[in-house]
């Protein structure tokens, strides 16, 4: 083997083994399509997919819209706290077992409000997964409540206090997702400076789908400090300044972007332009399982097509410990921890 196929190598495996945080995850695209199955059978529940092949054939997304579309439908097999309760424990498992110490976790809560199932119920049930994850496998989650804005913020109002009323149960963000096309951020105003009063972290999906002044209006109007994708910003000199000056993160999704098709093809990404131009990133698989992807592949993905080395995937790393919806005491614990067993890898492999 040359050195530089061993420098490969150790750097996979650095990968590998790194301790992570990641702040972009959907508690919904990432059930495993053989738990989906279970459950919907369970439940009583007609998917249009009759095993894991079939499954995977309504991952295979041409857009955006498509990719709602699914999404939703699939959602219909988690019904009770017991559901949410064993999606979690399994997302938990597999996050430690890629060495993720911290993730923040999104649910769509519109999505059981307009079944009438119990939020609390869903939220203690994915609390519970979580715990127990916790206990086993030694990693931390928190629980974001995710909203869909083409339904309206009226039905906003109403989800952000089942939002605020189980703060105690885990659930530390706010953030709006859904049709960025047709509903701007604006409107949302209101409703996030209500959440922050609760004492909620806020972010929202923005640049995305729709150009900078998604991502104007979710900074100025609903005074996000992290936002979801973000890529957009590439297209305004003005907001990467400003982004840069402010220190306003960006959670981008890389293979995700490409399947959804908001951007056309990987060389197109500007995952390593938004880097370059200084602007604090995390990297995270927002639906792992819908978009056939892990979180180390996103960082193999870093590494082979935009040429980060373990100096930048560490930095991308303790952006994400220093951005999480923690106390500041425990935002700091969890970057000196991932910075100290860092180092310590990488002496070890030589990277």
């Amino acid at each position: 083997m040359s050195t530089q196929q061993q420098l490969i190598s150790a750097l996979d495996e650095f990968i590998v083994r790194m301790p992570k945080v990641e702040l972009h995850l959907h508690l919904e695209g990432a059930i495993q399509p053989a738990t989906l199955l279970a459950l919907a059978e369970r439940n009583g529940v007609d998917l249009p997919a009759r095993d894991e092949a079939g499954v995977a054939q309504l991952f295979r997304y041409h857009n955006f819209h498509e990719f709602l579309t699914v999404f939703m439908v699939l959602t219909r097999s988690l019904a009770t706290g017991r559901d949410f309760e064993q999606v979690a424990y399994e997302l938990g498992a597999h996050l430690a077992e890629q060495h993720v110490r911290y993730a923040e976790v999104m649910i769509s809560p519109v999505q059981y409000h307009r079944r009438a199932l119990d939020l609390d119920e869903v939220v203690q049930g994915t609390a519970a997964g979580f715990a127990r994850a916790a206990r086993e496998y030694n990693v931390r989650v928190g629980l974001v409540f995710d909203y869909g804005r083409q339904f309206g913020v009226d039905l906003a109002w109403r989800l952000l206090e089942s939002a605020v009323r189980n703060m105690k149960y885990g659930v530390v963000g706010w953030s709006i997702g859904g049709d960025e096309i047709n509903h701007p951020p604006e409107p949302f105003a209101g409703v996030f400076a209500a959440a922050r009063r609760a004492g909620l972290q806020v972010m929202a999906h923005a640049g995305e789908v729709v150009g900078p002044a998604s991502i104007w209006g979710a900074i100025e109007a609903l005074g996000v400090r992290r936002l979801g994708h973000g890529i957009r910003s590439i297209d305004d000199p003005a907001l990467l300044a400003y982004l840069r000056t402010h220190a306003i993160v960006l959670d981008v999704c890389p293979t995700s972007n490409i399947r959804t098709g908001a951007v056309p093809a990987l060389d197109a990404h500007p995952l390593r332009r938004l880097f370059d131009a200084g602007i604090p990133l995390t990297i995270n698989t927002d639906d792992p399982v819908f978009f056939g992807t892990t979180l180390c592949d996103e960082y193999r993905l870093a590494v082979r097509q935009f040429g980060f080395t373990a100096d930048d995937l560490v930095q991308l790393t303790l952006t994400g410990a220093r951005a999480a919806f923690l106390p500041e005491a425990d935002r700091l614990a969890l970057a000196r921890e991932l910075e100290e067993e860092s180092a310590g890898l990488r002496a070890a492999l030589g990277v």
